[in-house]
């Protein structure tokens, strides 16, 4: 599972909590905050930087850099374009059991509940989910735009013919 560095730029709270835990003296089940940034280093296929939404432990103010993995991916479209969310989960306790999208449900963290964060988190277009893909996706997405990003900063020898 490859790590990555997700650069926050603003936070929630949420909803998704883990099932069974512990409650609070009100009885209710913990949840916690979920953030939206950008992965670091990285370029899509429209140039920009990928967008991610991570949970953690603690509210992180913009620009905080939360080192996380990633868990699964949901493919969006805001009404002109297609577009895809990383989902990840700050590497870090009580997060550890989370890998891969089955694993989200244990967590009250289906995709719903993470488009209903980003509802919440991006007050621009209405974002409309399109589908969600997992782990392995996620993994590829990041690499490919990983990729990218060397390829264009120059800092990646490419292959010449005959190699």
């Amino acid at each position: 599972m490859p790590r990555i560095t997700v650069e926050v730029e603003s936070t929630i709270g949420s909803s998704i909590g883990k099932h069974g835990g512990a409650r609070s003296a009100r009885g209710e089940a913990p949840s916690w905050p979920v953030g939206e940034g950008y992965v670091e280093d990285t370029l899509d296929t429209g140039g920009r930087s990928v967008r991610t939404m991570v949970l953690m432990r603690e509210p992180a103010r913009p620009g905080d850099e939360v080192p996380a993995w990633p868990v699964a991916v949901l493919h969006l479209n805001d009404g002109r374009r297609d577009l895809d969310e990383v989902v990840c989960v700050a590497e870090t306790e009580p997060f550890i059991d989370l890998v891969d999208l089955p694993d989200l449900g244990r967590w009250h963290a289906e995709p719903a509940a993470w488009a209903a964060a980003l509802g919440r988190l991006s007050p621009g277009p209405a974002y409309r989910m399109t589908g969600c893909g997992g782990r392995a996706e996620a993994d590829r997405l990041v690499a490919d735009a990983h990729h990218a990003y060397l390829q264009l900063t120059g800092c990646m020898e490419l292959p010449t013919h005959g190699e």
